[in-house]
């Protein structure tokens, strides 16, 4: 037995939280027999994972997104149109259209609008709940009601006057026409933007480098925006913008500036645009593509470009769950299959190849996708109880020869077991027969039966076969069931792997079958070990739509 540094493990996958117990349901799965009303329904799928069941942003993922939901039953909503800070109806439909850019809220787009509609008709319900209970809570402490007191008809009539107000939106902020943008307008809102001391946050530049701290009303520190990169949480276009500026972000430090004239928001707005082109304030918008598996003779044998130039490339768009603005872009993505097999090839930028993670203080590259047949798509983050998913991933550290940990840890020891060895005079790995190779199975008994995440020296792969039915509940399939394979490639700054599956599978458990000519739905996950990415600490993609091509 060998004493080796800590593995990091990989069965957080796409899961947004690590360390719940397999086969938890995730939050806000409806119990058995519980009856739920088609709103609540989508909202336990889609947002009680973040958002939390009762909408108080305590759901299972909440601690490992960075910025954190937002808390409906809290009320305090940061992008609204309104002068009382209650968002309209659509406001809250424009940030499920858009998602939220600069955060893990991804868009929804693809729901159609009865779906959208019957989501917000569920977040204004919790916002409501949410006032009720404060109100109830105030009239408790600060007058000193009873349950009694608090069940008469003038007093519940008082709780449902609090909540009716606190759901109601105010007056729309008025947003005048805003003439097109030239040298003197951009020159002006430069000017203004140092006036309004907006540099101390986002910097003299715009680049977010200020100097100033900034921490939110919940007691989150925040990070200014870089505004060059065209990120907006609330919109780039010149209504939002103009809004943003004028009443501020509640519950943020960006301030209000009520102090400006109509004419001299409209000055800055367009300066904040031009720090920007329009292709990068699209870049962070995640969309729904459509990916098509093109039918071939032969799958290709390799990655090499030339042999893929038969499949479209997708570029499918990532955003990071704990932000940050320079995380990877997009994954590329071509698919084809020969009627008996099915191929990806994943492709995307990393500048530094972290091939292994022998230290404690290393972590490896890795990408995975996610499948899921069915009309229905399941959560995001590793799907449910009702409708599991089928993952294949790959990971650097298992898929590249070499790095044995003697060699990235030279300070590497063993174990000295007595009466195992004839002469031992320390743990020091130079010692004779300490070298993998000349370990017995019996010494490294996850090797020797087949445990995904254990390295194998004389068959190096990285290619996974995983299960999932709901956050927390990954768990590697059986070694009958391993039937992903994959390699990997890092030139030139880019990563390009290749997974590689049969379409049909004897059982449910060993994934999902495919067939030519079905649709299913499909996500990525890309990890980036130069910013020590595991776990649920990763980018990701939406749901897309995968097309087999059938036989022509």
């Amino acid at each position: 037995m060998r004493t080796r540094t800590p593995c990091h493990c990989w069965l957080g996958l796409f899961a947004l939280s690590a360390g719940a117990a397999f086969g938890q349901e995730p939050a806000g799965t409806p119990a058995t027999g519980t009856k739920h009303t088609p709103g609540q329904g989508l909202y336990a799928r889609h947002c009680a994972a973040c958002h939390g069941e009762q909408g108080d942003a305590r759901g299972l993922a909440a601690l490992f997104l960075y910025p954190k939901p937002r808390d409906f039953r809290g009320g305090k909503y940061r992008l609204v149109s309104t002068n009382n800070n209650v968002p309209t109806r659509d406001d809250l439909n424009a940030v499920l259209l858009r998602g939220m850019p600069g955060s893990s809220m991804p868009s929804w787009a693809h729901l159609n609008q009865a779906d959208r509609d019957l989501l917000v008709d569920e977040i204004v319900r919790l916002t409501g709940d949410g006032a009720r209970a404060r109100y109830i809570r105030k009239l408790k402490d600060q007058d000193q009601l009873t349950e009694e007191d608090i069940k008469a008809p003038d007093v519940q009539e008082e709780i449902k006057a609090y909540a009716v107000r606190q759901t109601t939106p105010g007056p729309m902020t008025e947003v005048p026409a805003i003439a097109d943008p030239d040298a003197a307008a951009i020159a002006r809102g430069k000017e203004l933007y140092t006036r309004q001391s907006c540099h101390s946050c986002h910097g003299a530049e715009g680049k977010g480098d200020g100097v100033q701290k900034m921490i939110d009303d919940e007691g989150f520190v925040m990070r200014p925006r870089d505004l060059t990169r065209g990120i907006y949480k609330g919109g780039h276009d010149i209504n939002s913008l103009y809004l943003r500026i004028l009443s501020g972000m509640p519950g943020t430090p960006m301030p209000a500036s009520k102090n400006l004239k109509p004419e001299e928001i409209s000055d800055m707005v367009h300066f904040l645009r031009s720090l920007s082109s329009e292709e990068q304030r699209q870049a962070p918008i995640l969309k729904r593509e459509r990916i098509v598996a093109r039918k071939v003779a032969a799958l290709p044998a390799d990655s090499d470009e030339r042999a893929w130039r038969v499949a479209p490339p997708v570029h499918v768009r990532l955003t990071p769950l704990w932000w940050r603005d320079d995380a990877v872009p997009a994954v590329q993505v071509q698919a084809v299959h020969d009627g008996r097999s099915v191929a990806f090839r994943l492709e995307w930028a990393d500048a530094v190849a972290n091939t292994h993670a022998g230290q404690v203080q290393a972590f490896k590259d890795a990408v995975a996708m996610e499948l899921v047949a069915g009309s229905e798509e399941p959560f995001l983050g590793m799907g449910s109880p009702t409708a599991p998913i089928d993952l294949w991933m790959w990971d650097a550290d298992r898929g590249q020869p070499g790095g044995e940990l003697e060699e990235v840890n030279p300070r590497v020891v063993v174990d000295v077991y007595p009466f195992s060895e004839k002469v031992a005079e320390s743990a020091e790995y130079a010692r004779p027969g300490t070298k993998t190779a000349q370990q017995p199975d019996l010494a490294l008994p996850a090797q020797a039966v087949g445990n995904r995440i254990a390295r194998s020296t004389a068959h190096p792969t990285g290619g996974s076969s995983l299960a999932a039915a709901g956050p927390g509940s990954t768990t590697f399939r059986v070694k009958k069931s391993q039937l992903v394979s994959a390699t990997g490639r890092w030139s030139e700054g880019r990563w390009t792997v290749l997974l590689r599956r049969s379409l049909a599978v004897a059982t449910p458990e060993d994934g999902i079958g495919l067939a030519p000519g079905q649709t299913a739905s499909v996500a990525f996950a890309v990890w980036e070990g130069a910013h020590r990415d595991r776990n649920g600490q990763k980018q990701v993609s939406i749901w897309q739509e995968l097309v087999l091509e059938a036989a022509r």
